[in-house]
């Protein structure tokens, strides 16, 4: 049913929560797990930090978020071993609910497995949930996570 299940990670507890939800879901349909980190570039006035190609004075930044997003699929990744499962890592630029759907598009992807932080309210409506965006707009099924699951 799932070949391909896509799992966004910023390396966050909830996205944490997320990680081996999807890992069983890819476990159990031997699928293969798409491990995404989105890289969101940085507004700074007439230019942004992170978009690629990155200006020269903003390449300590871009090299931390490239590492932090590194270490967050090879998380992915490391888990799929303990699983059996096999994990596709990807680093990607832009707004990260555009990201993942793009993703999710151009890879062909069955199944997006998602961790959300819970928030509600106000609190929701002035963050904004990159999980919530991802919901509405998919044209796959969409597995949410809370953390502490």
């Amino acid at each position: 049913m799932y070949d391909r299940i896509l799992i966004p990670t910023d390396g966050s507890e909830p996205a944490r929560a997320a990680i081996d939800e999807g890992l069983r879901l890819a476990k159990q349909n031997d699928a293969t797990v798409h491990a995404l980190y989105v890289v969101e570039p940085i507004p700074l006035g007439g230019f942004a930090a992170g978009a690629e190609p990155a200006s020269a004075e903003w390449d300590d930044v871009v090299d931390e978020q490239k590492s932090e997003g590194t270490k967050a699929v090879d998380e992915v990744a490391n888990r799929g071993d303990e699983f059996d499962v096999e994990v596709v890592t990807e680093i990607e630029y832009g707004k990260p609910n555009e990201a993942i759907l793009e993703y999710a598009d151009e890879e062909d992807i069955d199944a997006i497995v998602i961790g959300t932080h819970g928030r509600s309210g106000a609190d929701r409506l002035v963050i904004g949930s990159v999980a919530e965006k991802i919901v509405r707009k998919s044209d796959v099924p969409v597995l949410t996570v809370r953390r502490g699951r």
